[in-house]
Parts: C-alpha cells; structure tokens; sequence
C-alpha cells in the first residue's frame, strides 16, 4: 500500500467511521405550533440523543410561519426520541395551559414520519415562583431549575436571613445577573437574595442533590438555617474569598409547605467579570441527588482521561522532535514543530482544567493562557510550514511574527480593550495563515514530484486549523448540531496533525529504501504490465459491449412496460350530459404508478377510478395491470364500498409481495356523488355558492392489507357550477428546489382560489401551480389530476 493511499484511509477512518456503523434511514419532522411566541423569538428543540443535544445543546428549529417551526431529524427503526421545546434555554421551557412544564414527548420510531406539538405557553409567561410538586419534578426529568421569585437587596443585613421577614419592598431578579441585569444595580459588592419556595407535603422527607454555581462568595440559609458556605462572604476584597463549587450537595426541606431560600452572597471583582460578559451571580438546579453524584463522577472522570490521552499524545510529538532539533539543530523545522505542538498542549490542559479550578479568577487566568498558546501554535505551525517547504525562510513570516506579539501583548495585558473586533481581527489572521499555508502546500507539490515533509505537514496544520475554527463555532453557538454529535472537536485535528509528521518522518527514512526497490521492481515488472495492461484492456472492451447490450435490453424492456402501463389508460374522456370532465397524468419515472379510468352506462350512471401503486417501475406496472382488470371486469351498477372490499381480497390473496394500490372510487348518479376511498388524499369540492372548499377525508388502508377490513363511504351533492377535484398524492406532496413539501392545505388553497373555470382550466391553474413550486426541482411522484365540473 502506498503511503498516499494510506494517509487518505487514515484519515477516512478518523473521521467518518460512523457513517457506516451508525446508519440513521428513518426521517423524523417535528413541528411546533406556538400560541404566545414573543416578538424576536426562536423555538428550540433539545433532547436525549446526539441529533437532539443530549439536553444540554438547544438546537434551533426552522421557521415556517410566525408560530410554527419545524425541526428534521434522523434515527433508527425502534429508537425512542426524548424530546422538549424552549426557547433557547430551560427558563423558556414549554408549558402546559395550566403553568406545568409537560413532561418529555416521546416517539418510537417506526418508520419515516412528522409529528405536530401545540405548545401554549412557555414557562417566563406564566411561572413567578418557584413550585415543586412530584408531578413538576417528574414532568421535568428529576431537575429543577431554581429560577424564578427571587428577590435582592444591596447590603448586608444579618436580619435578612430571618424567615419571617417582610420582603415585600424588595425587586425581582434573575440571580444569573448577566451584565445587563448587573449594570442596572447600585452595585456595593454585597447583596441578599430571598426566594418563597412552595414545596408539596410529599418531598418533604425526600433529600434532593444542589448544584450551586456561583462566581463569588455564598451562604445558603433555608428558613433561617444556615445550610451551606461557598468561600467566604465578605464586606471588601481582601476579606473576601471566591468558591466555585461544581460538586452536588445535599438538602432536605423543612416540614413545612412555604419554605424561604436566601443567599447571603458577595462578589467584589463583579465589575471585571460583567466587563467579560461573565455573569456575576449564581445559578442553582434541585434535582436526583445520585444523578448529580454519578454526573460529576463521569464528567471527571471523561475530562482526566481526554486531558491525560490527548495531552500526553500531544507533548509526546513535542519532546520526541525537541531531541530531534537538539540532536541535528540543521532541521529547524523540528524546533518550530516541537513549539507549535507544545502550545497545542497547552491548549488541551487549559481547556480541561477549566473544569476542575474552584474560582471564576483562575478560569480568566487559564483563558488567557490558552489563548496566548493557541496564537503561538498557529504561528509555529506556519514556520514549521516554511522551514520544510522552503531553502530559506521568506519574508514574510516577520508579519505573522508581528501579529502575533501584538494579540498576546492584548490578551495578556488589555483584554478589554478591543474585544470582538480584535477577535474579529484574530479569526482574518488565522484564515490568512491557513491560506498561507494552503499556497505553501502547493507550492511543494509542484516543485516535488514525491510527497515532501512540507506538504504532508501542511496537510495536518490545515485539518487541526479547520477543527479548531469548526470548535470556536461549535463554542459560540453557531454551529448547534455538530456532526455525529461530537462536541470535542480541535483534538481530533491535533492527534492528526501529529499522525502526518510521524508518517513524513517514516517516510523520508524509507525514501531511500523505495528508491531502490522500485527500480529493481520496474525493470522487472515492465513486460509483465503491458501484457496485464493489454488483457486488462480487451476485459474493460469486453465488459463495456456486455454493459451496452445490457442497457439496451432494460431500456426496451421499460419502454414497452411503459407503452403496456399508458394502454391501461382510457382512449378518451366520457361525455356525460350535465357534466365537463377533464384529466392529465404525468409520471416521475419510465413506469409509473398512477392511474385512473372511467365507466359510463347509457343511465347516466359514471364511475371514476384514481389510483396510486406503491413505488414505480416494473413493480408499480404490474399493480395497474391487476387493477384495471378488475375495475374493467364489473359493470356501473356496482357498489363503491363493494368494489373496493372486492379488489382487496382479491389483490391480497395474489400475495405481490410489498406492493399496495391506493385506489379513490366515485359514483356519479345525476346530482348525486358516492365516494368511497382506500388510502388516497381527500377529494376536493370547490362549492360555486359558498365559495368554499369542501374536503372529503376517509382514512383507509390501501388495497392488498387485511382482509377483515370495510371501506368507508360518503355521499354527497353536486350543485351547478360545483367542481371535483380527485387527484393522487404526487401534488400535495411535491418538493421544491429547498426540498420543501407543498403539503395539503396549501394545496387546497390553490384549489380554492379557482372561481369560475371549465374543467380544463381549472387542470391548467393546478399545472402552473406546479411548475411554479417545483421550479428546477426532479419531480419524484407521478401526480394525476381528474376534474368534474357540475354545469
């Protein structure tokens, strides 16, 4: 195996293992239709899988109208989907008419499908203070979050933590205080907080777990008794002591039904943190308290090993090609190499201790370090580029050098100043040091005939370049739902990185060795290949002659299937006085599935057939055959509802296999219309009085499904100027170019706005519609119109 051949399956198996693996073939639309959605808002939907967040990502659903949104998803046959809606965080939960956050919508997947929610409420329009209930607690998954009712006052008043204190003058807060919450206060850097929790007899001799996150200092008192210290409160600075705690503690609640929460609480570095858009409060969930315990183990637990895994990988490469550059200082390139991957180290650790520190100061100090080494990583990855791709160093690495002096100077030492267009700035400066890098890697190409070190090194700088931009977006949001739901991104592109240097450095100890051995090897093999190259030759001949012939065969088979299918079709459209009646047909493929035919008697007596086979092809050609003789073989004086039970013991005891026939079958007797349908879309009476579109819906299986089964009917009238429309399903479920459907109402809207048309130009108005939706878009079903218009 060449080593192009198998750096590419290295890096196929990397990246897209799941894609065999994990196959996902069942299509799941979820749509939510809002009652009371605010101005400016988006409708998110988060759940128990990958595609869904996991709960902790909020994906963003697509807006059909004002109030309905939709979201498209994939999942295997039998998967269960866990799913809730919010508007972009749990404090915009959905809820029920009543206040009542509903408990998870679940759906077993059987097949491909769409699924329709109402959702009243959300939970910041009706919940001013906080409720638990087991009904609540088992409708939110065990976890509460303690949100609403909260109630601050600046200071620091001993006499506050009293439960029976009057509170009524004090203001309503988010106790998050995000920096617009923040800039509003008379900020001293102390403040209480009081909340009226009603909590139901039941949970009273239930412990529940706490997480309390907090950027500052914190005492919690429930009903005046001090339960819990996070640091130390105090009144300045220096007295004070800031405590991150991420570990779960215990509550349980007082006999009691109001029971009153206050945080005494302290945070006099608020000011710095609000600047970084850092809130400055605290959040705090009730929920399982063995849930929270086993979260927090698995989440160490998963943290140390990728810090441990990927970092120890990481400064592995560095040290090993540190030695290199020390034992041979002529390569420089393993110098710039032995740097870029170090700082890639620093990365990682930085990035995951950031959730084991115990204060918001030393997570803003290992921010800046990352920072700082994720610039320097960027910069030696573009020197380690230029040395192994260039005799000399060019000019204009001085620039980046610059560049790159300039961000750490600003993130070190003014990292206020600036803020997103430095950011901004900085993002520019790692594109043009990813293209720099992408011109420098084709520059080695065509100079070298053989992979070189520059090239396979840039190839790695480029993938661990991309990941880290693909991690920053996925970060900041604006990527929600990351392929194959991996969150952790960047370190996939570093392990690569280091993966392509250790192929180079194999390489360039082979090259030599191959050298020889492919000389040796051509000499020999030279007489050997052009006789293979010329039997290979005469078998791809011989192959592309059977290939044609066989093309050939399967294309006048299809054409005469095709000629059979369109005989099935009526000659001509029936006269029938007091009526104009009008038809077209159109299939999505050689053979097509649709059908319709007519019986007309001297009584005045019609009977109107629309079918639709499943699929197409063959198949689907076959069904129609079955079908039209059937419906040929009774006479008009049969009975709708008789016809079809009929036709359906009849095609189910022929055993076809995996093939149905939808069939809708009207019975027109003067005025009078009988209708009796098996698995078709509605038919559609446009009503010249009213002005009105009547639909007439009988849920129904196709034909060929059990044999116990009763077709229902309905009868109705037909009035002068009064127009029918029977169609197949290929209209209200036709595509555009944005793989959007048209759906049924829209299309009996079309319908409706048809007003005093023959019938053929009412078939004319639908076609129009319909190159008009479809635009360039293929056209996947066989759509078939028949139009009776009452004179």
């Amino acid at each position: 195996m060449s080593i192009r051949l198998f750096s590419l399956l290295l890096l196929f198996l990397v990246f897209f293992p799941t894609v065999f693996f994990y196959p996902q073939d069942k299509k799941i639309v979820i749509f939510a239709e809002a009652d009371s959605l605010p101005s400016e808002s988006k409708i998110y939907i988060t759940g128990g899988n990958d595609e869904l967040g996991n709960w902790y990502n909020m994906q963003k659903m697509k807006k059909r109208s004002f109030n309905t949104w939709s979201y498209k998803t994939f999942a295997n046959t039998g998967d269960t989907l866990f799913f809730k809606f919010t508007r972009g965080d749990w404090s915009t939960e959905a809820v029920d008419s009543n206040g009542m956050e509903f408990p998870n919508f679940v759906h077993v997947v059987k097949g491909d499908t769409t699924l329709k929610f109402r959702i009243p409420k959300w939970r910041d329009q009706v919940q001013q203070k906080i409720i638990l209930s087991e009904e609540r607690i088992k409708n939110k998954g065990g976890f509460v979050e303690l949100f609403e009712g909260w109630k601050y006052q600046i200071g620091d008043d001993s006499s506050w933590v009293d439960p029976n204190y009057d509170d009524t003058d004090w203001k309503s807060i988010n106790p998050k205080l995000n920096k617009n919450d923040f800039e509003k206060l008379e900020w001293t850097g102390n403040i209480w907080f009081r909340n009226e929790i009603q909590v139901d007899s039941s949970l009273w001799n239930i412990v529940f777990g706490l997480n309390f996150y907090c950027t500052g200092a914190a005492e919690i008192y429930l009903n005046g008794r001090l339960l819990y210290k996070y640091g130390v409160v105090g009144t300045s600075k220096e007295a004070e002591e800031i405590f991150l705690d991420r570990n779960p503690r215990h509550i349980l609640f007082d006999k009691k039904e109001t029971q009153v929460l206050a945080v005494r609480y302290s945070n006099h570095s608020a000011e710095k943190l609000a600047n970084r858009n850092i809130e400055v409060g605290f959040t705090a969930v009730l929920g399982d308290m063995e849930v929270f315990t086993y979260n927090r183990i698995n989440t160490v637990r998963e943290l140390s090993v990728s810090q441990m895994a990927f970092g120890a990988f990481i400064l592995a490469f560095a040290i090993m090609h540190l030695l290199l550059f020390v034992f041979y200082p002529k390569v420089k390139e393993n110098l710039f190499y032995s740097i870029s991957m170090l700082s890639f180290a620093v990365v990682i650790y930085t990035s995951v201790q950031n959730n084991f520190n115990n204060s918001i100061l030393t997570s803003i100090n290992l921010l800046t370090i990352n920072s700082v080494a994720v610039q320097l990583s960027l910069l030696f990855g573009l020197l380690t580029v230029y040395a192994s791709s260039y005799d000399k160093m060019p000019k204009q690495y001085v620039y980046f050098v610059i560049a790159v002096v300039f961000f750490a100077i600003q993130t070190i030492f003014f990292p206020l100043i600036g803020g997103d267009v430095v950011d901004a700035i900085f993002f520019i400066y790692a594109g043009i040091i990813t293209v720099e890098i992408v011109r420098s890697v084709i520059r080695s190409i065509k100079n070298k005939q053989e992979w070189s070190w520059g090239w396979l090194i840039g190839v790695g700088f480029i993938v661990a370049i991309l990941l880290i931009g693909y991690q920053v977006l996925i970060l900041t949001e604006v990527i929600t739902q990351p392929l194959f739901g991996i969150y952790l991104v960047y370190v996939y592109g570093l392990v690569f990185l280091a993966i392509t240097v250790s192929i180079n450095l194999a390489k360039r100890m082979a090259d030599t060795h191959l050298n020889l051995e492919k000389q040796l090897v051509q000499v020999k093999d030279l007489s050997q290949k052009t006789i293979e190259q010329e039997r290979r030759a005469k078998e791809e001949e011989l192959a592309r002659k059977l290939l044609e012939a066989d093309n050939q065969r399967k294309t006048k088979e299809l054409e005469e299937a095709r000629k059979l299918q369109l005989s099935m079709l009526p000659n001509y459209v029936p006269e029938v006085p007091g009526f104009e009646i009008a038809v077209y047909m159109k299939t999505a493929s050689e053979v097509g599935g649709d059908y319709y035919d007519f019986k007309y008697d001297n009584n005045g007596r019609l009977i109107v057939a629309v079918g639709d086979a499943t699929g197409h092809g063959m198949k689907a050609g076959t069904m129609v055959a079955t079908i039209k003789g059937l419906f040929t073989a009774e006479n008009s004086q049969t009975d709708v509802v008789t016809f079809l039970n009929k036709s359906n013991s009849i095609i189910r005891d022929m055993r076809l296999g995996n093939i149905y026939m939808a069939m809708l079958v009207a019975k027109i007797e003067n005025e009078k219309v009988t209708i009796s349908s098996a698995g078709m879309p509605p038919a559609l009476i446009h009503r010249n009085k009213s002005k009105q579109v009547e639909e007439i819906k009988l849920q129904a299986i196709p034909l060929g499904g059990p044999a116990d089964f009763t077709y229902p009917k309905k009868e109705t009238v037909l009035e002068s100027g009064d127009i029918l429309l029977l169609m197949s399903d290929g209209f209200p479920e036709l595509f555009n170019e944005k793989k959007e459907i048209l759906d049924y109402h829209i299309a009996k809207e079309i319908f409706a706005s048809i007003e005093h048309s023959s019938a053929s130009e009412v078939i004319k108005h639908l076609l129009a519609e319909v190159e008009r939706w479809k635009g360039n878009a293929k056209q996947e079903d066989d759509i078939t119109f028949v139009v009776i218009r009452k004179k």
